[in-house]
């Protein structure tokens, strides 16, 4: 007889390895094999592994993989985008070949040290001053022209004698018009027929026209600051006019005349005149050049543009440190001029004469709105605080350097787009070849660009949009593995978590109200 031990024990049970589960968790293991579903297919490196390996071991070690590198990748962008919210600024060299018919010729300025004619001081004695002016009025309005001499703006020593006087015959004066009656015509300064520019002549009437600076009137070619400069620009579309060539003879050419009969009889002023090379849209510039009578003066403008780009428009004026055209200085008044760092030193030192003295100086400041004109009772405020507006202190001065003297403090910064014009005079001597003509001393000067190409400078910012855009993309990438699609991976698994849940919230609602009206 055989025996089947086999057929005669039950079957033993399969147990699995670890704790056996009573409870179950339907809602849990539906969104964890929902997620894993989702994240089997992911593009983001790592993910795979997590969702579908089923070792322990393995899921964690990849799990902390993904942990470290999406902590590095905070970290990174923490870092990149410190970087794009501190805005900084990069100047680079654009070109060193830009032609300079690209930009405007410069506005020149001719301005005499001796502002008054004295061939015309009688007549403007019978035009400014009633018939019956007594003796003493008399002679304090010869006092005033002699003070008008060599006055100008924050150069005010010449008023000492005058302010001394008592000037209340005289009240009624204006001061511009009377130093605009008084200067130089421009038929009294430049010899016939001597002004020549891009190698053509003209009338230098035609091309020189009075305008006010901080020298007092002037006559100014190429500018847009005066009313007969900007009537120019309505009748020629190609004013302020340009150069496309360089070297001597190229430029503006003329010669200035002076006649010892303008001059008055005994003045220490001697014939000589400050030159002044600016933007054709600036008041003044700081710098001036001085040529001397019998001199022949050769100037050479080497012009730098400086401009700033368009992506810092959002950045606020005082972290950019410039403003641009259609910005508005705080600081700067309303005036017909557009902004730059001169113009504001210009409105600012007059809103400086009309705090201190309660009056204004068009003859030598923009004008502002309808304030008062300084007349001659103005004089003593105006001699007393001479130190305050001859001189002014630019920003930050007084936590470095130690300056008693008080000058005028003007917030005014750079323009962001600007022409420098960097000048190189050479002066040679005039030998007369006769004696005959010594009454009558000339002035020559030939200005002209030295070379035909220019240097432009722009200034933008170091990290921009599109650069933040390229860097998180290049850490996302190496860090995360992830690209533009992997943020629609996750929008699309987060949609389908919510929507589900969303399902079970409402299907859970629908079977606890069944029971309720069950009961």
């Amino acid at each position: 007889m055989l025996l089947y031990t086999k057929e005669l024990v039950a079957p033993r049970a399969q147990f699995r390895r670890g704790l056996l589960r009573f409870k179950r968790h339907p809602v849990r293991e539906k969104y964890g094999r929902m997620v894993c579903h989702l994240f089997a297919h992911s593009t983001i490196h790592g993910m795979q592994h997590v969702s579908a390996e089923r070792r322990p071991r393995v899921r964690f070690f990849w799990l902390m993989v993904v942990l470290l590198a999406t902590i590095s990748f905070l970290v990174m962008f923490s870092v990149l985008d410190h970087h794009h919210n501190e805005q900084q600024l990069v100047s680079i060299v654009e070109t060193t070949q830009l032609p300079v018919y690209k930009i405007e010729f410069p506005a020149v300025a001719i301005c005499p040290w001796n502002h008054v004619n004295w061939l015309r001081a009688s007549r403007a004695a019978e035009r400014f001053l009633p018939h019956n002016t007594d003796a003493y009025a008399r002679e304090a309005f010869h006092q005033l022209l002699i003070g008008m001499e060599q006055m100008t703006f924050g150069k005010f020593e010449s008023l000492a004698e005058v302010s001394k006087r008592n000037l209340s015959s005289l009240a009624h004066l204006s001061i511009r018009k009377l130093a605009s009656y008084l200067a130089y015509r421009c038929d009294e300064l430049f010899e016939p027929g001597s002004c020549i520019f891009d190698e053509t002549s003209y009338d230098c009437c035609d091309l020189f026209v009075p305008e006010y600076t901080e020298n007092g009137q002037c006559l100014v070619f190429n500018s847009l600051i005066s009313e007969n400069s900007r009537k120019k620009k309505l009748f020629n579309e190609f004013y302020p006019l340009k150069l496309s060539t360089a070297g001597e003879g190229s430029g503006l050419q003329f010669v200035l005349r002076m006649n010892d009969s303008f001059l008055r009889a005994g003045t220490e002023v001697p014939f000589a005149m400050n030159l002044m090379i600016k933007e054709p849209n600036e008041w003044s510039p700081h710098k001036r050049y001085h040529l001397y009578s019998n001199t022949e003066n050769l100037v050479s403008i080497d012009p730098m543009m400086v401009q700033t780009s368009t992506n810092t428009n959002k950045m606020h004026p005082k972290k950019r440190r410039c403003y641009f055209d259609n910005e508005r200085n705080p600081n700067f008044p309303l005036t017909d001029m557009p902004y730059s760092r001169s113009n504001c030193i210009a409105a600012c030192l007059q809103s400086s004469v009309l705090y201190h003295c309660r009056c204004t100086m068009p003859l030598f400041l923009p004008s502002i709105g309808y304030t008062r004109e300084c007349s001659v009772l103005d004089f003593p405020c105006l001699y007393s605080h001479r130190d305050v507006f001859g001189y002014v202190k630019v920003d930050d001065q007084e936590l470095y350097i130690n300056d008693s003297r008080r000058g005028q403090f003007c917030m005014c910064p750079h323009s962001c787009n600007t022409k420098s014009y960097y000048t190189y005079l050479n002066v040679r001597q005039f030998i007369q070849p006769n004696t005959t003509e010594r009454r009558q001393r000339r002035i020559s000067a030939d200005i002209y660009y030295g070379r035909r190409v220019l240097t432009k400078i722009v200034t933008r910012l170091q990290y921009t949009f599109h650069d933040w855009v390229a860097s998180f993309g290049g850490i996302l990438g190496l860090y995360v593995g992830a690209s533009a699609l992997s943020f629609a991976e996750l929008a699309h698994v987060l949609g389908q978590l919510l929507w589900s849940l969303f399902e079970d919230l409402c299907a859970s609602f629908k079977t606890n109200k069944l029971r309720v009206n069950n009961i």
